[in-house]
């Protein structure tokens, strides 16, 4: 099963306008928490392209469809829900177990992809909230986890797929196996229906970010691995690579690093929207929280490559300008720890 790439949130850790832009970021209440987007300069991108005309899709838990910071920006389709695709259904009171079935889309039950959404293109600039990193991009939700965050690799794959059928510039995935295991799943030929796909959604002109994985290993972890993807670690608010992240030792992969967190307190998590009605922890407001992961770092190179796809970049033109345009860290020059660096909006939106 495919799950969530491993959410840390501080408290688990310590008892366990569509098309608004450039300056209306700073009457988002929550923009000052938003260490992430202050540190790619993102703000100061959205002055030469904030992802007009891009359409990111989140295949993940689906997307809070209500959500007052994400709702006039998503694609809601009704078939976009590979996790349970005859509705959600519920048993009804003393009715000898007879089921009653409701299509909701890509709602999301579990508060992960709404947290994805959000970093990667919530609405900014209308006074509610957080902003996104691609203010002006559409959401395209696709349900392929369950409320625990798990899925099947076919699930993974149609939703992929769905994605790069259905417009989709950029398509995040904030998912995978644990280092190991989604080595022994590839090498059985299990994970071929998801490399498929990805390959697919290049084929469609696609660009495919996925998460590297949170088990501090020097690999990017499954299906991150997959060839021509953004395989994407996490930083801290000081631009050290996180404790939990992965790396790629092998220098082989289209490695880069964004902000993901520290997880280890609320104030170092990345700040988005959440879940509405679901209990939080680093949030006094209802359908916010603050969450670390390298599922936390994917959508803020979602969003930069949303940037691009609005300025009409090619999938590989923006592969090429996200790598190129990366912050350089650590040792100098591409390394195992950084990869090509941390990513930057602005030298991207102004460079390419």
């Amino acid at each position: 099963m495919l799950k969530l790439t491993g959410v840390l949130t501080a408290a688990a850790l310590a008892t366990v306008v569509v098309g608004g832009a450039a300056s209306g970021a700073s009457n988002d209440p929550y923009f000052g928490k938003q260490w992430g987007l202050q540190k790619i300069q993102a703000e100061q991108a959205w002055a030469t392209a904030d992802g007009t005309g891009a359409v990111v899709a989140i295949v993940d838990t689906g997307v809070d469809l209500d959500h007052p910071d994400l709702s006039s920006k998503i694609i809601n389709n009704p078939d976009a829900d590979f996790s349970e695709p005859n509705g959600n259904c519920k048993k009804e009171p003393g009715k000898n177990g007879a089921r009653t079935c409701v299509q909701d889309g890509a709602q999301d039950e579990n508060g992960h992809g709404t947290h994805v959404a959000g970093i990667a293109a919530a609405l900014t600039g209308n006074g509610v909230g957080v902003a996104g990193t691609a203010p002006g991009a559409q959401i395209l939700p696709v349900r392929v986890l369950d409320a625990e965050g798990s899925g099947s690799t076919d699930e993974v794959a149609a939703g992929i797929r769905y994605a790069a059928d259905n417009g989709a510039d950029v398509i995040n995935l904030s998912l995978g196996f644990l280092t190991g295991l989604g080595e022994t799943v590839s090498l059985i030929g299990l994970l071929d229906p998801v490399y498929d796909a990805i390959a697919y959604a290049n084929s469609m002109g696609s660009v495919v970010v996925i998460a590297a994985g949170n088990d501090s290993a020097p690999v990017c972890a499954e299906p991150s691995a997959a060839p021509a993807v953004l395989c994407v670690g996490a930083t801290d608010r000081n631009d050290i690579r996180s404790w939990y992240s992965n790396g790629d030792a092998t220098q082989m992969k289209n490695y880069l690093v964004a902000p993901g967190g520290e997880g280890l307190t609320c104030a170092g998590d990345i700040f988005s929207t959440y879940l509405s009605g679901t209990e939080t922890y680093c949030s006094d407001e209802d359908g916010y929280e603050g969450l670390s992961g390298t599922s936390m770092a994917t959508p803020f190179v979602s969003g930069v490559a949303g940037l691009l796809a609005g300025k009409g970049l090619t999938n590989t033109q923006i592969i090429s300008c996200i790598l190129g345009t990366a912050d350089d860290l650590g040792t100098p020059g591409r390394d195992p720890v950084y990869g090509y660096g941390r990513v930057n909006a602005l030298k991207a939106a102004t460079s390419c």
